[in-house]
């Protein structure tokens, strides 16, 4: 039964809206308006206009074949106490975008100051062990919704300080904020509380990654992304959103890709991986796990050691080791025969066939048991184009700056789904005249999302480095400098006062 204020047109008509049309749902409008709370459609508005903020903004920049580039914050007030270069590109950019990761926290700022550790060991989760760590999003699900919480928290508050002082609508406070989702952090219900947290802190966006959630090692090179299978990340994605039809909510779905830099595979269960699985064709060597579980091998020698092995072992997919004998009709035929396939069956069809295909994955399986998988660009672009229906746009975690695969990946993902949007990393480094060019090309999202991270740390080392050497006269100067670039955090005390003031003076 349909809820008061809510009814199966209204979601019908949602669900044909500009905005959500493109998108393939496995539900009806019925069913989703009986998992509804009573009360009507949209449920969390503030997230539903800062998501609509978004799309607008991504759709002129479409129309224009424009890019928009932004970096990642870690503190809490990135869009108010801001700096006029960061509010000048806000303004000309039209609207900044903020890219959250959870384990970018303004905690680590002190730490960072007494112990003189790097940036990137100083990261402090948020959450109840305060332990440092990496990038593996070994941290409860609330944890960066409640940061985005806290940072939209902020940015009304300043837009009521500029309320109050004569500033309403100068500057946009309400700066639409795109978050890491990681990779969806359980099951498909689990996931659904994520984004039902995210959209309840008023999130624009979220970007949701198709990794093997806590299997990264920062150690060992290539060896650093689990995939898990296709069709297990478009299941992370339909649970997405299926939480945002739930809700109304209009916010934009972002499906990321590891798999330019992945070396493993949880199964092989889907036939869309079957490209990229891997299996030895040399079998006189024992199995890759033998080998390692009587290893005492670490990091860069373990990887050396799976590198040799691997090389020893012949790697090939499956289609190459059946390519390699057979050519011409028979060839077409196996392709034919073995279309639709995991490397299973298909493997399985072979024999049947009477093939004398040598072929094994099940030997390069490591000792977590993951798979061998082919990373690289095509891997990226098949996923990618598998991921297309169930988001607005489409990124690819870049390894590093190739333009020749960003040419490739760009002509390929609109070949098969043209217009869909496109957003592009620069996590390591980045010059304004690449930026051009990759915007040029269709992408129309830019990011440096440790930017801001890094500028914190940097700047916060010098200011320590002088503070000790000069003392007091360090600040005063900072303070100076600070006061002719016009940077707002100076004046938050006048600022932030007013704001008080007009709350107390209104109950005397």
């Amino acid at each position: 039964m349909s809820h008061p204020a809510a009814s199966i047109s209204a979601t019908e008509a949602f669900f044909a809206s500009p905005e959500q049309a493109h998108f393939a749902r496995q539900w009806t409008a019925g069913y989703v308006d009986e998992l509804r709370n009573p009360g009507g459609m949209e449920e969390y508005p503030l997230s539903n206009a800062q998501a609509l903020k978004l799309r607008k903004l991504f759709e002129e920049t479409a129309e224009q074949r424009g890019t928009k580039f932004t970096f990642g914050e870690d503190e809490e007030s990135p869009p108010t106490l801001a700096s006029p270069w960061q509010l000048r590109m806000t303004m000309r950019r039209g609207t900044a975008l903020i890219d959250l990761e959870a384990s970018w926290t303004p905690s680590w700022r002190m730490r960072w100051a007494r112990r003189g550790l790097s940036g990137a060991n100083a990261t402090l989760a948020e959450v109840p062990t305060f332990d440092c760590g990496g990038d593996l999003a070994d941290y409860t699900y609330d944890t960066v919704p409640n940061r985005v919480k806290q940072i939209v928290r902020n940015q009304q508050h300043w837009a009521r300080v500029d309320s109050v002082r004569g500033r309403a609508g100068k500057v946009d406070r309400l700066v639409p904020i795109i978050a890491d989702g990681d990779s969806g952090h359980g099951n498909s219900t689990a996931t659904m509380k994520m984004v039902k947290l995210f959209l309840e802190a008023g999130v624009a966006g979220i970007h949701i990654d198709d990794m093997q959630s806590g299997e990264k090692n920062f150690s060992v090179g290539s060896l650093t992304h689990v995939m898990v299978p296709t069709s297990e990340h478009i299941r992370r994605l339909l649970s997405a959103k299926l939480q945002m039809d739930i809700s109304g909510s209009h916010c934009v779905l972002i499906a990321r890709t590891d798999s330019e830099s992945a070396s493993r595979i949880t199964s092989t269960i889907d036939p869309a991986d079957r490209p990229f699985i891997l299996g030895r064709t040399n079998l006189s060597l024992p199995s890759l796990s033998k080998v390692l579980s009587g290893s005492k091998t670490t990091g860069a020698d373990r990887l050396a050691e799976e590198t040799a092995w691997e090389e020893a072992s012949n790697l090939t997919t499956l289609d190459q080791a059946v390519a390699a004998i057979l050519s011409g009709a028979e060839l077409e035929e196996w392709k034919s025969a073995t279309a639709g396939l995991n490397t299973s069956d298909a493997l399985a069809k072979a024999h049947e066939l009477g093939m004398k295909v040598v072929w094994d994955a099940e030997g390069c399986r490591n000792l977590r048991g993951w798979y061998r998988y082919k990373g690289g660009i095509d891997a990226a672009i098949a996923r990618s184009i598998a991921f297309a229906p169930y988001s607005d746009m489409l990124w690819s975690c870049a390894p590093g700056y190739n333009f020749d695969e960003i040419v490739k990946f760009e002509k390929a993902v609109h070949a098969a789904v043209p217009g869909k949007w496109l957003g592009y990393n620069w996590s390591f480094g980045y010059f304004t005249g690449l930026v051009k060019a990759v915007g040029d090309l269709g992408f129309i999202w830019q990011f440096n999302p440790m930017a801001g991270f890094t500028a914190s740390g940097v700047g916060l080392s010098r200011f320590a480095k002088e503070m000790h050497e000069q003392g007091m006269l360090a600040y005063r100067n900072m303070i100076a400098e600070g006061l002719r670039e016009g940077v707002s955090v100076l004046g938050w005390y006048p600022d932030a006062g007013s704001l008080t003031d007009r709350l107390t003076d209104a109950v005397q």
